[in-house]
């Protein structure tokens, strides 16, 4: 029974010393935590800063995301001009050759190149339909 005593005892004795370490810890931190938001608040004074000048890390990402869409918009927009206009030169420079060979080339229906003509001719009528109306209008 002594012995049941003494092993509590040291063991009361064990948990008030980490009881009184722990507290006394604790208060440590929350006087360094106590200074460090000080600090923080003079600091924010000095600089002349307030919290609701501090942006918002989801109004910074909506921000970012917001501008990647303008951007890939007038990306978009600037490719979609360049096409066009690629196109455009080529149609330029190869519609009156389509032309002639639609109106002349049944004449020639032996010439080795009638067969490629041909499809080269469907398929820039096509090519030639990507652009918007108002540019095949244009034509």
């Amino acid at each position: 029974m002594e012995i049941l005593i003494i092993a509590l005892s040291v063991f009361s004795a064990s948990f008030f010393i980490a009881y009184i370490h722990a507290a006394l810890a604790l208060k440590k931190t929350t006087t360094m935590l106590t200074e460090l938001m000080l600090l923080h608040v003079s600091i924010k004074r000095d600089l002349g800063v307030s919290s609701t000048d501090i942006p918002n890390p989801e109004e910074i990402h909506k921000e970012n995301f917001i501008k990647f869409l303008s951007d890939s918009r007038d990306w978009a927009y600037t490719y979609i001009e360049d096409v066009q206009k690629g196109l455009e030169e080529f149609i330029n420079k190869v519609e009156p050759s389509i032309k002639h060979f639609n109106e002349y080339g049944v004449i020639v229906d032996g010439s080795p190149h009638y067969q490629s003509m041909k499809i080269i001719s469907e398929n820039f009528e096509k090519l030639k339909s990507l652009l918007p109306e108002e540019d095949n209008d244009r034509r």
